[in-house]
């Protein structure tokens, strides 16, 4: 036979069955916890991302942007009330520390009514049941007075007074005053 012969050898002695073993285990990945820690190292970036992902870039409401409301700091304060028999006077002083009284346009009265025999603890929160607005009638030369009519014998009523400049923003509450109509 002529022709070629191919030549058989081994670039490199072949290993021995122990010495495969090693080389597999050596070089194949860990089954648990990543003994190098290169996986690890891959998997954090892309852990992170999915986070950032699942947090909101915002709270969902799209609005039109919008300029903040002036307020006033007119309020009344020292405010008085007396039971006149038909009707409920309520009165005192403003105090005004930015002289915003030209700019004043009236007040709301806020207003809660308990009977005689189920007043509210001393200390208890007061919760209002509703109120009334008034003009400039009651804003005059610093001053604030107000006539409520339709007050009922028995009752016990507590009043909270907010200045109203333009608008309709309110100033803070004055102080609370109870009246009790017997």
């Amino acid at each position: 036979m002529r022709g070629r012969a191919l030549a058989l050898t081994p670039a490199s002695p072949s290993p021995s069955r122990g010495r495969k073993q090693s080389a597999i285990a050596k070089n194949s990945p860990p089954l648990v916890g990543g003994g190098r820690g290169g996986e690890s190292k891959r998997v954090l970036p892309y852990l992170l991302f999915v986070l950032i992902l699942l947090i909101p870039a915002s709270c969902g409401r799209k609005a039109d942007p919008f300029l903040p409301q002036k307020s006033t700091n007119a309020r009344v304060v020292d405010l008085k009330g007396t039971w006149q028999g038909a009707y409920i006077e309520l009165k005192g002083g403003i105090a005004d520390a930015a002289g915003s009284d030209s700019t004043l346009t009236g007040a709301r009265v806020h207003y809660a009514i308990y009977p005689v025999a189920e007043p509210p603890c001393d200390g208890c929160p007061i919760e209002f049941q509703g109120f009334h607005t008034y003009g400039l009638e009651v804003v005059r030369e610093g001053r604030f007075f107000c006539k409520i009519p339709g007050a009922v014998k028995g009752n016990i009523y507590y009043f909270e007074v907010q200045l109203a400049g333009e608008k309709g923003v309110l100033g803070p509450p004055s102080n609370r005053v109870k009246v009790v109509v017997e």
